[in-house]
This record gives structure tokens, C-alpha cells and sequence, in this order.
């Protein structure tokens, strides 16, 4: 099994996701998103992004690598009425089954910036937006001194060895 989706699926971090609901909402405000939009939401947990990116009217397209966190997002898109939003499970290093430049709007919030090789994540996020289309990222930067950031780096102590490709 990917080291990766075992890490994710080994905790309940919709716990964690439940403490962002609202800066996640009032970030998606600052977005630009508009109905109609094509926006993928990489990296999308349970749907902390997703599902205020689906209210506002965009057709949202949630991929996590974690099968938990998907089920979870389903679970609360479902509760919201919303139709507008599909959760799938995918790695973000390799967006299988989604096609080049589909999408006006990218966006990872404390997503993809767990994934073990950022550039095979940088050539798919460029792959799947459309000319023109925007990637935003929200991400913890190398040497931050605040609390989650510790705590991802002594975390980490712990965490398998990335595989070599072979």
C-alpha cells in the first residue's frame, strides 16, 4: 500500500477538518468561484474547500487519496443537498482518469503539500487547468515555527521512507 494513503487513512482527521470549516469557507469567498466553474479541489479531505466551492455554484470535482476522507466528503456533500460536487479517491502525483485542462480553477489547501515527489503534483495540477485557468495553494512553508508545523515534523520521524520508483 502507498505510505502515503495509509498515513491518511490511519487517523480521523475530519476531527481536525471540523476546526477549519470556517476560515475554509471564508477562504473559498476570496476565490472568485462562480457558478458553472470547473474547479478541482486536490488534496480536498472531507470536503473543507469542496463543499463551499459547490455552494457557491461551481461543478467541484474532489480528489484525496485517502478512501475515509472521500466517504466522509460523499457523507457531508449528500447532507448539504448539494449535486454539484463528486468525491473520488486519486493520487495527486498521478490524477488518473481526469483529463488535460479540465478544470478553470485548481485549488490544494493543506493538501497536496503532503505528497511525496511536489513535482509530479506541479505537472498535474498544470496538466488538468485549463490555459488561462488559476491553481491556487495554501501551504505550511519549510522551518514555520508554529505548532502544526511541529508537530508535521516530528511526525514525520515516524512515517516509512519514500520508495524508489522503480
Amino acid at each position: 500500500m502507498n505510505p502515503n494513503k495509509a498515513l491518511w487513512e490511519k487517523g480521523d482527521f475530519t476531527r481536525i477538518a471540523e476546526s477549519m470549516r470556517e476560515s475554509g469557507t471564508a477562504l473559498v469567498s476570496k476565490l472568485g468561484v462562480t457558478p458553472g466553474m470547473k474547479v478541482l479541489d486536490l488534496g480536498c479531505g472531507d470536503g473543507t474547500t469542496a463543499i463551499p466551492e459547490a455552494k457557491l455554484g461551481a461543478d467541484v470535482t474532489g480528489v484525496d487519496i485517502a478512501s475515509n476522507l472521500v466517504a466522509a466528503g460523499k457523507k457531508r456533500a449528500e447532507a448539504e443537498g448539494l449535486t454539484n460536487i463528486t468525491f473520488q479517491e486519486g493520487d495527486a502525483t498521478g490524477l488518473q482518469g481526469i483529463d488535460d485542462q479540465s478544470f478553470d480553477l485548481a485549488v490544494s489547501i493543506f493538501g497536496v503539500m503532503f505528497a511525496p515527489r511536489p513535482q509530479d503534483v506541479a505537472n498535474e495540477l498544470v496538466r488538468v487547468t485549463k490555459p488561462g485557468g488559476r491553481i491556487v495553494m495554501g501551504n505550511w512553508i519549510p522551518g514555520d515555527p508554529t505548532l502544526v508545523a511541529q508537530i508535521l515534523k516530528i511526525s514525520s520521524a515516524y512515517t516509512p521512507p519514500r520508495r524508489k520508483a522503480s
